[in-house]
């Protein structure tokens, strides 16, 4: 079986990382072969895409309101033609726009939902008709467009995602709920409990709907109980600078650290004993997965993709309330009893080993054998 895996660049992200682990894992299996291709030179994996078939392939398509869409497709085209896949997966609306252009039909096409893709919406006038939304309009109809000309199935990374899709994909289009995974082993880790009892890691691209503010805000709350943690911010993005303005005036710059972007979270798992997320809206919360399968308890918003993975008083904490002493209560439970953090971490990782990324491949390539 030949596979092909479609997303436009191998930028930071869940997504991101998901397509490389599934790769990495597809091509293990004797009868498969498996190719990644990108549209664009961005890598925070080099490290793992080396391992693995990694083709950068320039490739657009944009639409014009005024005239004629722009496109770049001979290449992939050329290169498809050539590779002859029985499987082409794709992942992120860019990837299903460019391929919405491509013309081959030998190939089961599986479009992956890692969140709930605002370019399907129905168009609504009740608010007025700006610019994005005519450009979604249209490009939901290039994309639509290219679905019905070929046999197709969608994979959802959630229950969230699953519903959403159903609700704004054409009836009749085969779906699966397939929740994310990750290499388990890769976060297997031995903490000095004394050591680690002072930190927290929260990880996630630093851009409003992650809402590291309510985490600093969570900081600030434990310090006037007299609880002298430091929280580790692993990843970047366009709000770093109000962040850390915001650190400078809770005077917690010796207790909060903005990190960037990290190769290997894992060394910050194993020297916390809770991992912290405060997302405003998670599609699934791939990190969550990381961090219990480095036997952390999670205390979490409820961000709903997040509702599939926590348990409440099991594996961690979700609270609906975003209220930072109601966050910081869960904390400092965990904090001062030993026994429960013991209980939690243990039921956190036996949860997380359901998702390995083993058990994952081996469904899909049960969905990919029904070719959608």
């Amino acid at each position: 079986m030949k596979i092909l895996h479609v997303i436009p660049s191998l930028a930071k992200g869940g997504a991101e990382r998901l397509v490389l682990d599934i790769c990495i894992a597809l091509q293990e299996i004797p009868h498969v072969e498996v190719c990644l291709v990108t549209f664009h030179e961005d890598n925070a994996y080099a490290f793992l895409s080396g391992k693995i078939n990694h083709r950068i392939i320039s490739s657009t398509v944009i639409p014009s309101l005024r005239g004629k869409m722009k496109k770049n497709v001979h290449e992939l085209q050329q290169f498809i033609e050539d590779f002859q896949p029985d499987i082409i997966h794709s992942h992120l609306f860019e990837s299903e726009m460019v391929l919405s252009q491509i013309r081959y039909e030998k190939a089961a096409y599986f479009v992956h939902f890692h969140d709930n893709m605002n370019q399907f919406e129905a168009l609504k006038v009740l608010n007025g008709i700006s610019k994005q939304k005519l450009t979604n309009y249209f490009e939901k109809k290039i994309v639509l467009k290219g679905y019905s000309k070929r046999k197709l199935a969608v994979i959802n990374i959630s229950n969230d995602t699953f519903e959403y899709s159903k609700r704004v994909l054409p009836k009749g289009i085969k779906s699966y709920l397939m929740p994310n995974a990750i290499n388990t082993s890769s976060f297997a880790c031995v903490r000095d409990l004394n050591t680690a009892f002072r930190r927290i890691t929260l990880i996630g691209s630093l851009v409003d709907k992650k809402g590291q503010d309510l985490a600093i805000q969570v900081m600030f709350e434990l310090h006037q109980r007299g609880i002298h943690l430091h929280l580790d911010i692993l990843g970047e993005g366009k709000d770093r600078s109000k962040l850390q303005q915001m650190i400078n005036d809770f005077n917690l710059t010796e207790y909060i650290t903005l990190h960037g972007n990290v190769d290997f979270p894992v060394d910050f798992l194993q020297n916390s004993f809770v991992y912290l997320h405060t997302a405003k809206y998670e599609p699934f919360g791939l990190v969550l997965l990381e961090a219990m399968a480095a036997d952390l308890p999670v205390v979490c918003t409820d961000a709903m993709g997040n509702r599939d993975l926590i348990m409440e008083g099991y594996n961690g904490f979700i609270l609906e309330d975003r209220n930072p002493q109601l966050i910081a209560d869960k904390i400092e439970m965990l904090y001062n009893n030993r026994d429960m953090w013991f209980e939690i971490s243990k039921n956190a990782k036996v949860f997380s080993n359901e998702f390995d990324i083993s058990i994952y491949i081996s469904k899909l390539l049960d969905v990919y054998e029904l070719k959608g």
